[in-house]
């Protein structure tokens, strides 16, 4: 049996039985409350509270800082290496590029050579007084093959400064060096009956101009005037022959077939028209010679253009030939970087 304030129950009585009023009452369990926390307690947990939550906000500072940071490295990374593909496929096409204009080079500078033995040819005939009749077929078959077309789509802005540079000074000499052959096959065509009919007549002179006069008010003039037909001024002169003047006319100034007496004594300016045959060695200078010099210095200006100019060191050129040599080595470098 349990004790009861410290007292058992009698024998014999049920412990169900509550006790006799007058029985003293248990004492009831106290129970102390746990001990309040001090200033300094509170303070330390506040206080670790706080800092806990700074570190948590900074913890998710740094976590946002670097899903930022690692989200901007993936946008630069893919930016360069796209940046790079780019400016790589572009390094491919320019070293492509560069192999298909050596290539277009190489031929033009072929062209030249040919070109340049051909006056080579032509001005040795000249000095021998034979027209180099066949240049004006040949200059017309040549052409030196390279122009701007040349440059498209060979991403030629990817060439280093002084390629690019090199490439475009000799499109432009090439084109020029074209249209001077033009010009020169177009006077070869023109110089050539006079030139060979000049020659022909050295030995035997013709008489090929005149003197004619005619009055201006108080004054007397002279014009030099073709003969239609020209005679051979070491024989008999006709005593008429007929000559080709200019006279104005309300259409303008036209060419006029016009019957001469030659000119023997009396008033050279009055009545009929009067002309005098003019020394054709007096006149050679002004015609068949002038062409024939006109003829070789423009074949020199050309060669001069693909050889360079060596006879003045001050004005020394490489010539055109050369630069396209020193081009094409260049581009040749620039295609085996590939």
């Amino acid at each position: 049996m349990p004790s009861v304030g410290g007292i058992a129950p009698p024998p014999g009585i049920s412990p169900g039985i509550p006790l006799p009023p007058f029985a003293p009452a248990p004492r009831p369990v106290i129970q102390t409350p746990p001990p309040k926390p001090t200033a300094a307690a509170q303070t330390i947990k506040v206080e670790v509270g706080e800092e806990v939550e700074q570190e948590r906000r900074k913890a998710s500072k740094k976590t946002a800082l670097y899903a930022s940071l690692a989200a901007l490295v993936g946008i630069v990374v893919g930016f360069t290496i796209g940046g790079a593909k780019e400016r790589g496929d572009r390094g491919k096409l320019a070293v492509e590029g560069a192999a298909a204009l050596e290539k277009d080079v190489r031929g033009a500078n072929e062209k030249m050579q040919e070109l340049n033995k051909k006056l080579e040819d032509a001005t040795a005939q000249l000095s021998q007084k034979t027209f180099p009749a066949q240049l004006t077929t040949e200059l017309g078959a040549i052409n030196v093959p390279f122009d701007a077309t040349n440059l498209e789509g060979k991403q030629i802005g990817s060439l280093p400064g002084r390629v690019m540079r090199q490439l475009l000074a000799y499109t432009t000499s090439v084109q020029d060096l074209n249209k001077t052959k033009d010009s020169l096959k177009n006077l070869l065509a023109a110089a050539q009956a006079p030139v060979e009919k000049s020659w022909k007549e050295q030995d035997e002179p013709m008489a090929n101009f005149s003197v004619v006069f005619r009055r201006d008010g108080d004054k007397t003039l002279a014009e030099l005037v073709p003969n239609k037909a020209p005679f051979p001024f070491g024989k008999d002169w006709p005593a008429k022959y007929t000559v080709t003047r200019l006279e104005r006319t309300q259409q303008g100034v036209k060419p006029a077939e016009k019957e001469a007496t030659r000119w023997t004594k009396g008033d050279i300016a009055g009545g009929d028209l009067q002309a005098l045959p003019v020394d054709p060695q007096s006149v050679a200078a002004f015609t068949s010679e002038q062409i024939v010099f006109k003829l070789r210095g423009a074949m020199i200006d050309v060669r001069q253009l693909l050889e360079g100019n060596k006879e003045n060191p001050a004005t020394e050129t490489p010539g055109l030939i050369k630069e396209g040599d020193d081009l094409a080595n260049e581009l040749r470098k620039i295609s085996l970087a590939r």
